[in-house]
């Protein structure tokens, strides 16, 4: 889902939970329940009550990457960056209403400027698996449903989320595979790293991106 800021990179204009517990009449502070977790609670007490429920898939996700994240980036050379470049970023996921979707929003340096990203991913039942649309600062239409519909392919196997996406030229005589993973996911950090090739063809490094949890506010 980041093969639009790839494109504009090398372009020639260089330029891609339970909910709170109430006090109980004591004076011991309330500690806040991450939003991922009410969202769980909330999906179990769906279950137990006969109504629609997350997909344990989802679920597992969400557990693992809710959370806020700051990002170092690092874009590998190439023939518009020969230097390449870096910077600093941040992503926040987390899951949407009932937690049926999981949101990724973030925000990625690129030497044009900034870029911000709207990810979000479903559990098909029908299909057994994985749909996500993303949406982009830099996309004409800023969404890209047709992506959504025909060209991205994802998986998460519990330890790594993998996002397959087909880029086809305008003149529709080229195709090019923007391949995504993310991987060594803890509790604290993860990597994420991005590729390019033609389909069939081995891929070559694009970005690498270390993500760190960002301690949530006391207040």
């Amino acid at each position: 889902m980041r093969s639009t800021v790839a494109t504009l990179l090398l372009s020639p204009a260089l330029f891609l939970c339970c909910t709170a517990a109430f006090a109980q009449q004591s004076n011991k502070p309330v500690t806040p329940v991450p939003q991922h977790l009410e969202d769980l609670s909330a999906a179990a007490q769906g279950s137990k009550s006969g109504a629609p429920h997350p997909s344990p898939e989802i679920q597992s996700l969400i557990k693992a990457l809710s959370g806020k994240w700051s990002v170092s980036v690092k874009f590998e050379p190439n023939a518009a960056m020969p230097g390449g470049a870096d910077g600093t970023g941040e992503e926040t996921w987390r899951a949407g209403p009932g937690g049926f979707t999981f949101l990724d929003e973030e925000r990625l340096p690129t030497p044009a400027g900034d870029v911000f990203l709207l990810g979000i991913l479903w559990w098909d039942g029908k299909t057994k698996s994985f749909h996500g649309m993303e949406c982009n600062n830099q996309l004409p239409d800023t969404c890209d449903l047709k992506g959504a519909l025909n060209d991205i392919t994802m998986k998460w196997d519990g330890k790594e989320l993998t996002i397959d996406e087909l880029e086809t030229s305008p003149d529709g005589n080229k195709k090019t595979m923007w391949h995504e993973v993310w991987s060594d996911i803890t509790p604290t950090s993860f990597t994420q790293t991005g590729e390019m090739g033609v389909p069939g063809s081995p891929f070559n490094r694009f970005s690498t991106i270390h993500g760190t949890r960002v301690a949530a506010s006391s207040n």
